[in-house]
Protein backbone atom coordinates (compact mmCIF):
# COMPACT_ATOMS: atom_id res chain seq x y z
CA UNK A 1 0.00 0.00 0.00
CA UNK A 2 1.42 3.01 -0.89
CA UNK A 3 1.67 6.38 1.88
CA UNK A 4 -0.71 8.54 0.21
CA UNK A 5 -3.32 5.83 0.28
CA UNK A 6 -2.44 4.90 3.72
CA UNK A 7 -2.81 8.71 4.86
CA UNK A 8 -6.20 9.31 3.09
CA UNK A 9 -7.32 5.87 5.12
CA UNK A 10 -6.30 7.45 8.70
CA UNK A 11 -7.67 10.80 7.69
CA UNK A 12 -10.36 9.52 6.05
CA UNK A 13 -13.03 10.14 3.25
CA UNK A 14 -13.84 14.14 2.49
CA UNK A 15 -10.71 14.96 4.14
CA UNK A 16 -7.95 16.88 1.97
CA UNK A 17 -3.92 16.74 1.65
CA UNK A 18 -2.25 20.44 1.37
CA UNK A 19 -0.22 20.89 -1.24
CA UNK A 20 3.17 20.95 0.35
CA UNK A 21 2.60 17.53 1.84
CA UNK A 22 3.61 16.74 -1.75
CA UNK A 23 7.36 16.71 -2.12
CA UNK A 24 9.64 16.55 -4.43
CA UNK A 25 11.43 13.35 -4.80
CA UNK A 26 15.24 14.03 -4.36
CA UNK A 27 18.30 12.53 -6.90
CA UNK A 28 19.85 10.14 -4.69
CA UNK A 29 23.49 9.88 -7.08
CA UNK A 30 25.76 7.26 -5.94
CA UNK A 31 28.19 4.22 -7.04
CA UNK A 32 27.46 0.88 -6.32
CA UNK A 33 29.83 -1.96 -6.37
CA UNK A 34 28.04 -5.03 -8.06
CA UNK A 35 29.46 -6.60 -10.70
CA UNK A 36 26.72 -8.73 -12.48
CA UNK A 37 26.07 -10.49 -16.37
CA UNK A 38 24.02 -9.27 -19.15
CA UNK A 39 24.53 -6.44 -21.55
CA UNK A 40 22.75 -4.07 -23.79
CA UNK A 41 22.84 -2.31 -27.09
CA UNK A 42 22.42 1.60 -26.70
CA UNK A 43 19.32 2.64 -28.97
CA UNK A 44 20.30 6.01 -28.75
CA UNK A 45 23.33 7.88 -27.79
CA UNK A 46 22.87 9.35 -24.17
CA UNK A 47 24.95 10.77 -21.13
CA UNK A 48 25.42 8.08 -18.65
CA UNK A 49 24.60 9.55 -15.49
CA UNK A 50 26.15 9.70 -11.15
CA UNK A 51 22.85 8.59 -10.39
CA UNK A 52 19.44 6.83 -11.23
CA UNK A 53 18.10 10.28 -12.38
CA UNK A 54 17.64 12.18 -15.72
CA UNK A 55 17.89 15.26 -13.17
CA UNK A 56 20.03 16.17 -10.11
CA UNK A 57 23.34 13.76 -10.99
CA UNK A 58 25.79 14.92 -12.89
CA UNK A 59 27.21 13.41 -15.93
CA UNK A 60 30.26 10.49 -16.18
CA UNK A 61 30.41 9.89 -19.79
CA UNK A 62 29.22 9.64 -22.86
CA UNK A 63 27.39 5.90 -24.20
CA UNK A 64 27.08 6.45 -28.36
CA UNK A 65 24.23 5.04 -30.43
CA UNK A 66 24.62 1.33 -31.00
CA UNK A 67 27.55 1.10 -28.46
CA UNK A 68 27.46 -1.90 -26.14
CA UNK A 69 27.19 -1.60 -22.19
CA UNK A 70 27.49 -3.91 -19.59
CA UNK A 71 25.64 -4.38 -16.66
CA UNK A 72 26.85 -4.37 -13.39
CA UNK A 73 23.43 -4.27 -10.99
CA UNK A 74 19.80 -2.09 -11.26
CA UNK A 75 17.66 -0.13 -9.04
CA UNK A 76 13.99 1.51 -8.83
CA UNK A 77 14.32 5.23 -8.44
CA UNK A 78 11.61 6.98 -6.38
CA UNK A 79 9.38 7.51 -9.44
CA UNK A 80 9.34 3.82 -10.08
CA UNK A 81 11.60 3.84 -13.02
CA UNK A 82 14.27 1.35 -13.11
CA UNK A 83 18.08 2.44 -14.43
CA UNK A 84 21.35 -0.11 -14.74
CA UNK A 85 24.41 0.74 -13.49
CA UNK A 86 26.63 0.39 -16.83
CA UNK A 87 30.47 0.02 -17.80
CA UNK A 88 30.53 1.48 -21.50
CA UNK A 89 32.35 -1.76 -23.54
CA UNK A 90 36.28 -1.14 -24.75
CA UNK A 91 36.45 1.26 -21.56
CA UNK A 92 36.12 2.31 -17.68
CA UNK A 93 33.40 4.44 -18.45
CA UNK A 94 30.47 3.71 -15.72
CA UNK A 95 27.26 5.47 -15.04
CA UNK A 96 24.19 4.80 -15.03
CA UNK A 97 21.10 4.73 -17.62
CA UNK A 98 17.41 4.68 -18.20
CA UNK A 99 16.01 0.87 -18.78
CA UNK A 100 14.05 2.74 -21.85
CA UNK A 101 17.12 3.64 -23.62
CA UNK A 102 18.81 -0.11 -23.98
CA UNK A 103 17.92 -3.21 -25.61
CA UNK A 104 19.69 -6.10 -23.09
CA UNK A 105 20.39 -9.40 -24.09
CA UNK A 106 20.80 -12.09 -21.10
CA UNK A 107 24.67 -13.51 -21.23
CA UNK A 108 26.28 -15.77 -18.47
CA UNK A 109 29.68 -13.82 -18.47
CA UNK A 110 31.35 -15.67 -16.57
CA UNK A 111 30.56 -19.04 -17.74
CA UNK A 112 28.95 -20.48 -14.64
CA UNK A 113 25.97 -21.65 -15.61
CA UNK A 114 23.45 -18.72 -14.57
CA UNK A 115 22.41 -15.53 -15.42
CA UNK A 116 22.49 -13.13 -12.48
CA UNK A 117 20.81 -9.47 -12.30
CA UNK A 118 22.10 -8.06 -8.77
CA UNK A 119 19.70 -5.39 -7.54
CA UNK A 120 21.94 -2.28 -6.26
Amino acid sequence: MNALFATLLVLGAGATIAPSAHAAAQAECWTPTANGEGRAEMLWGVNLKSGPYADGCGNTGWAPEGSTVYFQCWTKNSFGNVWWYVRLAGTQTYGWTSDANVWGTSVDENGDGQIIFYQC
